[in-house]
């Protein structure tokens, strides 16, 4: 039977390894998953080293992201203390002592380590992935617009980067859709954190560069930028390059209101107040999210192989 005491330092270890992995942000990794569509736009899914390649990919971005996270709790660490929700961040709230923070580093280091296993070129967009992440948390998110284009192409970066891995020339129809795509997420974060800061009567949303008058425009590019991508797959569709890579592209039609349904039910979300979290956390956790995102993959593979 343990002691009093020893039991009492297991829980501290398990609590400080629970604030570790907080930290880490380890449930935001979901969001490393997009170097998969390198593979899946390839149609190259089914080839084990396609795959392998894109998994090494997604480690060094997960390594590269918790990096960031970790720099960024330490340079926002004030802030955090007057966020509403950010004030219980390990750092923030004294659950991590600061000297943690060494991990930040290391796993940078780490993650342009795993990159450059792959290829010079794919270490280079990690590389530009860090940069740009640093130079968001310094300055950029503090710049009105200037914040959510930053954000959106830090998601491109992570597709791009797939691509990049498996020597995938990038489409131009891909990267417009998912530009447009993204910046919608990105707004959508925004729209949700200014609302959730707004609701508590916080002072922190002073410092992101809007104000209240601002939120509506927020919203109404936002849900243009929806359906800006959803015009943008249809011209695609309708395009002598599908048809060149889908031997039943009419099929892929059935993508366009999917993908519309997803966005917009995101946006009523936020209008309903019930996402407070990031869009593609929130989606991860939303089963009507995962059964669209199946549906699109089995629409997209009849597509190809009907």
């Amino acid at each position: 039977m343990s002691t009093p005491a020893t039991a009492g330092s297991f829980t501290r270890a398990r609590a400080l390894l629970r604030a570790v992995v907080d930290e880490l942000r380890v449930h935001q990794w979901s969001k490393n998953l997009l170097v998969f569509v390198g593979p899946l736009v390839g149609q190259v899914i089914f080839e084990p080293g396609a795959v392998a390649r894109a998994a090494i990919v997604f480690a060094a971005f997960c390594a590269a992201a918790s990096g960031v996270y970790v720099v960024n709790d330490l340079l926002d660490l004030e802030s955090d203390r007057d966020h509403p929700r950010k004030r219980m961040r390990p750092f923030a709230s004294g659950r991590l002592p600061l000297s943690v923070g060494a991990l930040g580093p290391l796993l940078l280091v780490t993650g342009l380590g795993i990159a450059v296993s792959v290829s010079l070129r794919t270490a280079a967009v990690v590389a530009g992935y860090i940069v740009i992440s640093v130079g968001y948390s310094l300055y950029l998110k503090t710049r009105p617009l200037v914040d959510v284009f930053t954000l959106s192409l830090l998601y491109t970066l992570r597709l791009f980067a797939g691509l990049v891995a498996l020597e995938i020339e990038p489409s131009m129809w891909l990267l417009s859709f998912s530009g447009f795509v993204f910046l919608s997420l990105a707004l959508l974060k925004r729209v949700s954190e200014y609302q959730a800061m707004a609701r508590s009567g916080s002072s922190y949303h002073t410092r992101r560069g809007y104000s209240a008058r601002d939120l509506e425009m927020l919203k109404s590019m936002g849900i243009s930028s929806t359906f800006a991508s959803a015009v943008v797959l249809g011209l695609y569709i309708n395009s002598a390059d599908a048809a060149l890579l889908y031997q039943n592209r009419i099929l892929l039609w059935g993508v366009v209101p999917i993908l519309l349904f997803w966005e917009a039910r995101m946006w009523l979300a936020v209008a309903r107040e019930k996402m407070t979290d990031d869009p593609i956390v929130y989606a991860a956790k939303d089963w009507v999210s995962r059964l669209c995102l199946a549906l699109i993959f089995a629409v997209g593979a009849l597509a190809v192989y009907t």
